[in-house]
């Protein structure tokens, strides 16, 4: 399986995220979440780690992602390009390491800061999210779950 390969979620994919029903569990249903259509193999394997090529091949073979031709580079003088890809990979990140507090409502509680924009936006989502999490981790915890998260303004 090749590094730069890029996967997408499907319909299917998409319909397992909102149903919740369960049916993925674990770090197979964390892999599914951060998987977003824009991030090779390469970046993923950072975010959900070891055995991430073998989940997402699991993810592939029951429908869930498929392979997909990585989107054409941005042009040199668009700016904003990379300050979204950056929100995109912070996004994925908070999402995988959400997963495990919020279970099958991560979405939902997450909502926010999937719909955030820009780097103001996206920091507010996340301090609204730490104070949940801040409820029953203790404000220390909630903080390092969510550490090195927030965007330059």
């Amino acid at each position: 399986m090749s590094a730069d390969r890029v996967y997408a979620k499907t319909d299917k994919g998409r319909a397992e995220l909102l149903s919740r029903t369960g049916t993925l569990r674990g770090r197979l249903r964390a892999a599914l979440i951060v998987v977003n259509g824009q991030a090779p193999l390469s970046a993923l394997q950072e975010v959900i780690g070891d055995g991430a090529a073998d989940l997402l091949e699991e993810l592939r073979t029951l429908g869930h992602v498929e392979a997909v031709e990585p989107a054409a580079l941005p042009a040199a003088n668009d700016s904003t390009a990379p300050a979204n890809a950056l929100l995109e990979m912070r996004r994925a990140d908070a999402m995988h390491r959400l997963a495990p507090h919020f279970g099958p409502d991560v979405a939902l509680v997450a909502r926010p800061l999937l719909a955030a924009e820009d780097a103001a936006t996206f920091n507010c989502a996340l301090d609204a999210i730490e104070s949940k999490l801040a409820l029953y981790m203790g404000r220390r915890d909630a903080a390092r779950t969510l550490g090195g998260l927030r965007l330059p303004t």
